[in-house]
């Protein structure tokens, strides 16, 4: 489920979210498995292993062809990202062929260059500080301040008191504002509210919530909705589907990323399987809106981040989008997958603060998440029959695979402390820290239905 309208980029601490659960209920804000009986992240489905057969001499042509074959499909892969072939070569020879890092040595100049395209003496409009020593400004649409450190620093409208990631700076030449812009994970940020309440149902535990969560574990929430409700919404994503709604390029969605939103981010995704069609509808009176069953669903959840937000002071923010996602039942899945993950080479966005020093620039302290996803709530939307625990319903498969508190950088699973495999029941809805839950998809036989809500925070201070 980690997916976005097309995204790339990143911010956080990775002990943030712990300090998150122990902040106070204000705007302001402040880890994967290889089952043993599934195919390990970045592996081919299916890879027979290697047989031990041919002559020594062959087997090392075997393995130098592989290189070969390994820097051409990492060449070509970042070119595919958009970076022209002359830099991405240049940045491979100059990492030694390490891909991440030459995909970090590649960004960096891309936002050097792209801010430098964005300088910005004007059109800015200024406003009124609403902090002392800090100027408030609008430049191309976004609201932020200009800080004494001279960061410019993302300003989110609807939780004003929230930190805000650095998205610019005043130009040290003195020719204005060099402003970076946005991509879709600062938009999904940026675009967040306070969650909206509504009354929930006894079902739901905030507590155990807490609980599951605080041991890396998924919450489960049975009896989510009704056996009315979940039939009304399985109906509309149904007739959604067979008048091909659903589908890439349909106007009742918006489409999601054809690489998963963050795939194409990490090297360790490479060979990453995924078959679900999914896109968005705005949960906040916009264009294109959900059907009204299936609004109804995101309401809930939406409501249930209300209520951790006002019972445990979690400062999350909920997104205005929500997403839907099909498997059409011929064996769709997807792999292994954190929906917020942490990146080595990205740099940290977390604005300077007065009287504190900002995270080193050492070697151990690089790095920073991918986006500001903090909790991630997933809805069922499938008759209950179709995924029970009857010989049909196990046979129609489908199940989410979690790999619960894994430490952080465990692409494979092999730090888990426990194997939860999830039925899609409908009328179930799992809740999960976006940062830390190494989970997937198996493949699916029959029909199925998952709504998708995110919960992000501004930025967090590790030094708070």
């Amino acid at each position: 489920s980690a997916s976005a309208p097309c995204a790339r980029s990143p911010p956080m601490d990775p002990d943030a979210w712990l300090f998150s659960l122990q902040s106070g209920g204000s705007c302001a804000s402040s880890a994967e498995v290889g089952a043993e009986d599934g195919p390990a992240a970045g592996s081919s489905d299916g890879a027979e292993p290697n047989a031990a057969e041919g002559s020594s001499s062959a087997a090392a042509e075997g393995r130098a062809q592989e290189g070969d074959d390994a820097e051409e499909s990492e060449e070509d892969e970042l070119v595919a990202l958009g970076f022209p072939r002359a830099e991405v070569v240049a940045a491979l020879a100059a990492s030694g062929g390490v891909y991440a890092e030459a995909l970090g040595r590649l960004t960096e100049a891309s936002q050097r260059a792209g801010a430098a395209a964005r300088k910005r003496a004007a059109p800015i409009e200024a406003g009124v500080g609403d902090e002392e020593g800090e100027e408030a400004l609008e430049i191309e649409g976004v609201k932020c301040r200009l800080t004494d450190f001279g960061e410019l620093v993302m300003k989110l409208p609807h939780c004003p008191s929230a930190l805000g990631p650095v998205i610019g700076k005043r130009d040290p030449s003195g020719g204005g504002i060099v402003f970076g812009g946005l991509d879709d994970w600062l938009w999904e940020l940026y675009n967040s509210h306070p969650p909206r309440e509504l009354p929930l149902p006894p079902s739901f535990d905030v507590q155990a919530v807490a609980d599951a969560l605080g041991k890396g574990a998924p919450y489960l929430w049975d009896n989510f909705a009704t056996g009315d409700e979940i039939a009304a919404a399985n109906a509309e994503l149904n007739q959604m589907f067979t008048s091909k709604q659903m589908a890439l390029g349909s106007e009742s969605w918006v489409d999601e990323c054809q690489d998963g939103g963050h795939a194409r981010n990490r090297k360790t995704l490479n060979g990453q399987r995924r078959d679900d069609a999914c896109g968005f509808w705005d949960l906040f009176g916009e264009q294109p809106a959900p059907p009204p069953g299936v609004l109804a669903l995101f309401r809930r959840l939406e409501a249930a981040g209300e209520r951790l937000r006002a019972v445990h002071g979690w400062p999350v923010l909920v997104s205005h989008l929500g997403m839907g996602a099909v498997y059409d039942g011929k064996g769709a899945m997807y792999s292994q997958h954190r929906d917020n993950e942490w990146q080595k080479y990205l740099k940290t966005r977390a604005p300077r603060r007065p009287g504190r020093p900002r995270r080193a620039r050492t070697s151990a302290a690089t790095g920073d998440w991918m986006n500001f996803r903090e909790l991630t709530m997933l809805a069922y939307v499938n008759l209950p029959e179709h995924f029970d625990e009857s010989e049909q319903g196990q046979a129609a498969g489908g199940r989410l695979r979690c790999y619960a508190d894994t430490k952080k950088g465990d692409l494979v699973g092999s730090t888990a402390s426990e194997l939860v495999e999830v039925a899609p029941l409908g009328g179930r809805a799992v809740i999960f820290r976006s940062r830390e839950l190494l989970h997937e998809v198996l493949p699916a036989y029959a029909r199925r239905f998952c709504l998708t809500l995110w919960f992000c925070t501004g930025l967090d201070d590790p030094d708070e």
